[in-house]
């Protein structure tokens, strides 16, 4: 059973991610390891992939993010 508190966070940070004005942040995976978030993806610029993790970092609380984002 997935907890609901896990299932909130990663919703948000998807509900982010697609509301942004950044293109690219919008292809980015999300998943919830643990105590990590991981996000996942290609972009087109260290910019694009510092912001994916900026907006993740406003609704991850006290997780860890590990961004494996790939720049083309």
């Amino acid at each position: 059973m997935i907890d609901s508190g896990i299932r909130d966070i990663t919703g948000r940070i998807r509900i982010l991610l697609e509301s942004s004005p950044i293109s690219d942040l919008r292809r980015i995976k999300v998943q919830q390891v643990g105590d990590r978030v991981l996000l996942q993806g290609n972009v087109r610029s260290f910019y694009a992939k510092q912001m994916a993790q900026e907006t993740v970092r406003r609704a991850s609380g006290d997780m860890q993010i590990v961004n494996s984002v790939e720049v083309d």
